[in-house]
């Protein structure tokens, strides 16, 4: 079940975190990944809540399980271990 609205954006405070991406053709279900990817990383523990709030941690654990460790800050991946028993990252696509 996705606790997401179709077309939705995240909050304005992500706007720093996805400085690469086009704000407003930015949708919040589909480009999924790339946000949780970079709250993690990137982000505050607002962040975090929202994220989690928002995509749910069995989503958030399939996202992060498919990325490649080398993606993650040691810390980021540390934190996702934790927060999220994530016992292992790809290594490789």
């Amino acid at each position: 079940m996705t606790r997401v609205k179709e077309s939705s954006r995240p909050p304005k405070s992500f706007q720093p975190l996805l400085w690469g991406l086009r704000w407003s053709s930015l949708d919040t279900w589909k480009d999924r990944e790339v946000i949780i990817l970079a709250a993690l990383n990137e982000g505050e523990l607002e962040h975090l809540r929202w994220v989690i709030k928002t995509y749910g941690v069995g989503e958030i654990k399939r996202v992060l399980s498919r990325r490649l460790e080398t993606e993650f800050y040691p810390e980021s991946r540390n934190l996702a271990r934790v927060l999220f028993s994530i016992s292992r990252f790809r290594h490789a696509r």
